[in-house]
């Protein structure tokens, strides 16, 4: 051995000291340097787990939000239509009562001319009866001039009516 420390110019006291120096150093960098590295990797780990968990609790939610999204546009949706339906109903039911208003308005109005033109005419009737008898009466006299008795007058004027009636 005592070869090999003088083949390699090995010195105890130098190395002894070496160990010395090298354990301080070791004990100094584990105090000072591992120790705050350690609580600061350990500290970044947990709030990168902390990260991801939220992470990941966001996703669930955000996907629990979107299917919540999705159930209440379905159900928008369905009650716009129940909406729209029923607004076509109630506005064929209001456009059915308005025709029905019309024709009643219009069914009113031809009976009102009907009767004012049945009204006109039997009273144009009337007068045209009244104006014949009256120039049948007085064609009468000036034809007879007083030769008939008042029957067959009589008669003569009632024949002479229905036949411009019948005309």
């Amino acid at each position: 051995m005592d070869e090999l420390i003088q083949t390699f110019h090995i010195d105890w006291k130098l190395l002894i000291a070496q160990l010395i120096n090298f354990a301080i150093v070791v004990i100094v960098l584990g105090v000072f340097a591992v120790k705050p590295l350690l609580k600061l990797m350990t500290s970044r780990e947990e709030k990168i787990t902390k990260g991801v968990e939220d992470a990941k609790q966001a996703e669930v939610e955000l996907s629990k939000a979107e299917e919540i999204k999705k159930e209440k546009e379905k159900e928008g949706r369905k009650e716009a239509q129940v909406i729209i339906e029923k607004a076509e109903k109630d506005g064929e039911g209001v456009r059915k009562e308005k025709v029905d208003k019309a024709q009643g308005e219009v069914q009113k109005v031809i009976d009102d001319a009907k009767s004012r033109i049945k009204s006109d005419k039997d009273k144009m009737a009337s007068e045209v009866n009244s104006n014949a008898r009256d120039l049948i009466v007085a064609a009468l006299e000036k034809v007879t001039e007083g030769n008939i008795d008042e029957k067959t007058h009589s008669k003569l004027i009632d024949q002479a009516i229905a036949d411009v009636k019948n005309s």
